[in-house]
């Protein structure tokens, strides 16, 4: 079992206890109290029914550490907790609809989502619902549909990947929105919006690069998908226009002219590459990047090689 490369580390306290195999963060989970660590190496887990305790889930990153339903994800915080959920440096998928649903059971819980992926696998309409909750989402990559907003939750989010978003209270900077925005009672700062959207004036906004044909984005600027049929009718030679497939390169990049143009309210491009904490997959903790049994030793106890970065 130690030679199994899926392991679940627990830590409460001082006290520590390693699962293996494909079902070890349940174990752990299952194990776990409030407060605790549960750290998981890379490779594929499968996650419980529910989360329901608050905890803090780390993995090696979000292309290494996969938490699998077949159903959705649901993460319920209890009642009056004292420690946030924490998850970090994981992917998550999921074969449902409803995606992604955390909530508490009383009052505001506070949730991390910090360097994770979310990805929905066969339901091409899926989406995360909030309740009662406060979550910080940050250097995250959120391939669904949308996120929902509901049962006086808020949401702030930092240099991350977004979908369709939709509710109220949410507080955006530095961010990529992939699609519409249906928000109110919102700030949107320093972001890139690639969906087509109006805004009505419960919404704050400043320094946003949108999608011509959008409205409501105030001190942002709008740029076209397409020139203009006829933009000179006197014939003369017209400037060549800006359009919007021509400031971005790969995986979100501004080009470097468009880096240097398009500048947010602290001086830095607009975007996930911008602002004080520029988008970047790899965990902040230390990572075990290598675990390998050796041998047995005289007294009989297994010799174990493990380096971590």
């Amino acid at each position: 079992m130690a030679q199994d490369s899926r392991v679940a580390t627990l830590q409460h306290g001082t006290n520590f206890r390693t699962y293996y195999g494909t079902d070890a963060f349940i174990s752990a989970h299952n194990d776990a109290s409030d407060g605790d660590v549960i750290t998981l190496t890379a490779g594929e887990f499968n996650a419980p029914d529910e989360v329901t305790k608050a905890l803090t889930i780390r993995g090696e990153g979000m292309n290494k550490t996969v938490l699998s339903r077949g159903y959705r994800h649901t993460f319920k915080i209890p009642k009056d907790n004292a420690f946030p959920l924490r998850l970090e440096g994981l992917k998550l998928n999921s074969g449902d609809d409803k995606g992604l649903y955390f909530s508490s059971e009383g009052g505001s819980a506070t949730v991390e989502f910090s360097k994770c992926a979310v990805k929905m696998v066969g339901w091409p309409h899926s989406g995360a619902h909030l309740s009662n909750c406060n979550v910080v989402i940050a250097e995250s990559d959120i391939k669904i549909t949308y996120i929902s907003v509901e049962n006086n939750s808020s949401v702030t989010c930092i240099n991350s990947i977004l979908p369709q978003l939709n509710g109220m209270t949410f507080d955006v900077n530095n961010c990529v929105i992939t699609d519409n925005v249906n928000i109110t009672n919102s700030i949107i700062k320093n972001s890139i919006i690639y969906g087509v959207s109006t805004l009505d004036n419960t919404n704050t906004t400043n320094k946003c690069l949108v999608k011509y044909g959008s409205s409501g984005f105030a001190n942002s600027w709008y740029v076209k998908t397409e020139p203009d049929v006829n933009p000179d009718p006197w014939g003369e030679d017209p400037e060549t226009p800006i359009l919007w497939a021509d400031l971005f390169g790969e995986d979100y990049h501004l080009t470097d002219a468009a880096a240097a143009t398009y500048l947010g309210t602290d001086g830095t491009q607009v975007g996930i590459y911008g602002g004080a904490y520029p988008y970047d997959e790899t965990p902040d903790y230390p990572l075990v990047t290598n675990l390998e049994v050796k041998g047995i030793h005289e007294d009989g106890k297994l010799q174990v090689k493990i380096n971590v970065e």
